[in-house]
């Protein structure tokens, strides 16, 4: 059977049609612009036009980014506006211009259409409709400029910056739960010359989203945690949570300084999560997936783990958690070894990994107890408990091979499943305070049942190194959820 052939017209006008300008036009219409128009498929930085070129063409972007800028003097890129969305580019220019001012080219690789600006200008005296749409997109992107020159980030740091562009990436409106996830299709450099920021703020910044739970960064792909852009403040209409005040010099303090209750617990469970990840980056490179990544995964989390402990160090402990924390400390060292010892010995990562997590487990107890939490404390270490579970059933499913523990490992999944499951329903009675809340233990649930399901063996991923990989992905998407539950649980021990 013979291919279909390309018809290029049809192509065109589906490129057309996705765009908010033209989705309304009628096939005649659309078909007027493609007899005129080209389908162009770019590489990254390839230039579109440059400043002076005469506007005999209008591009519209449908898929991949593009960077509109100015030369200022001493050929400095003043960039205009970044685009990742299907739009006309340069629309100002196209209508009040007969050449562009401006000079544009690809960030990633890039699928435009290229009209020709003469029919475009006509359909415009023509239909009234398409005319207004022209004269709304016209003032959304003035508004956009009004707002950069009157100095509406002025007040706003970096972080907010980056968040709003984010949810400008995401499509502007995200569910009050789960997580949205956006890829940057630029460098850092550009989008931090587009915020107003020096790219050291920006990855900075990026830094401050990811440790208050914001945003999980994953590469070039940043995984949004809805239910956490929320205020914890009980209410019907849940507001979003705001950076817009930048920092003074003397709101900041060097010295250290006692950890609030909900971060206490949050911190020591997080030490009882690392050892279960840090195992997990060692098994996969035992099994040889992706063996170069996998041990800068584990350095990375060794790195987290030792920091973390430091900070709990200088936090002034309680004398039992401080005792349990001592005790941890010297465990520490001695898995350590175990993890980056020049030999492969996954039976001693195991019992390491194992008798670490019973340490960290105990010292999280205990802060528990000891710390001013208030009611909501004690779900901070439930849902951390949640959190560390995901991966130590992910770590058995690793190890019950490469450390001939097969029947040791079930029974210990299955306690893990079934605890796991306890607490989720312990979490779920907790109440109903806020609805993010209640919305994202429900998205947990649905993320652990996926888990679940994928860790039967099946014929359509009959290579071990499959069903690996797809096991470790959907343990890694579970703890996000949870993570940012237990990062709710946190904020809402901060009034005690």
């Amino acid at each position: 059977m013979s291919a279909r052939p390309f018809n290029r017209r049809q192509v065109l006008r589906d490129f057309l049609s996705r765009c908010p300008l033209f989705s309304d036009l009628a096939t005649a219409q659309l078909d007027e612009l493609c007899a005129a128009g080209r389908l162009l498929e770019l590489p990254a930085r390839t230039a579109l036009y440059h400043a002076g070129d005469p506007l005999r063409e209008v591009f519209m972007l449908c898929d991949g980014s593009v960077l509109r800028y100015r030369l200022l003097a001493g050929e400095t890129r003043k960039i205009i506006e970044l685009v990742h969305t299907p739009r006309v580019l340069a629309l100002g220019e196209v209508f009040g211009a007969q050449r562009y001012a401006s000079a544009c080219e690809t960030v990633s690789p890039s699928i435009l259409v290229a009209l020709d600006v003469r029919v475009l200008r006509k359909l415009v005296r023509q239909d009234i409709a398409f005319s207004a749409g022209v004269i709304e997109a016209l003032a959304q992107r003035q508004c956009a400029i009004e707002f950069d020159v009157t100095g509406h980030h002025s007040g706003l740091t970096g972080a907010q910056r980056i968040l709003d562009y984010l949810i400008e990436l995401a499509g502007g409106e995200l569910p009050i739960a789960g997580e949205t996830t956006v890829e940057l299709k630029a460098k850092k450099k550009i989008l931090a010359a587009r915020m107003g920021i020096t790219p050291e703020a920006f990855s900075r910044s990026l830094r401050e989203l990811a440790d208050k739970g914001v945003i999980v960064v994953d590469k070039s792909r940043i995984h949004i945690q809805n239910a956490a852009l929320l205020e914890t403040a009980p209410s019907a209409a849940p507001q979003r949570l705001n950076f817009a005040r930048k920092l003074r010099r003397t709101d900041v303090d060097d010295k250290p300084q006692r950890i609030a209750a909900g971060k206490l617990i949050n911190h020591c469970g997080r030490l009882r999560l690392l050892t279960q990840r840090q195992a997990i980056a060692w098994a996969l490179g035992e099994h040889g997936i992706a063996p170069a990544e996998s041990a800068i995964q584990l350095r990375q989390r060794t790195t987290e783990f030792e920091r973390t402990l430091a900070q709990l160090q200088r936090a002034n402990l309680e004398p039992e958690p401080a005792h349990a924390l001592e005790a941890l400390g010297a465990a520490w060292l001695s898995y350590r070894e175990a993890l980056f010892a020049p030999e492969s010995d996954a039976g001693r990562v195991l019992r390491a990994s194992e008798e670490i997590v019973v340490l960290a487990d105990a010292l999280t107890t205990l802060a528990t107890q000891t710390a001013d939490g208030g009611p909501h404390g004690r779900y901070v270490n439930v849902a951390g408990r949640n959190r560390m579970l995901s991966q130590r059933i992910v770590k058995f499913f690793l190890f019950q091979d490469i450390a001939d523990a097969a029947e040791e490992a079930q029974r210990q999944i299955e306690a893990s499943v079934a605890a796991f499951d306890d607490n989720l329903a312990e979490l779920r009675r907790s109440g109903a305070e806020l609805p993010q809340l209640v919305a994202q233990l429900d998205e947990v649930g649905t993320q652990w049942a996926r888990l679940h399901a994928v860790f039967a063996p099946s014929t359509e991923r009959m290579r071990r190194s499959q069903h690996i990989r797809l096991v470790v992905a959907k343990g890694m998407r579970l703890l996000r959820h949870v993570d940012t539950a237990v990062k709710l649980y946190e904020r809402l021990t901060s009034g005690h």
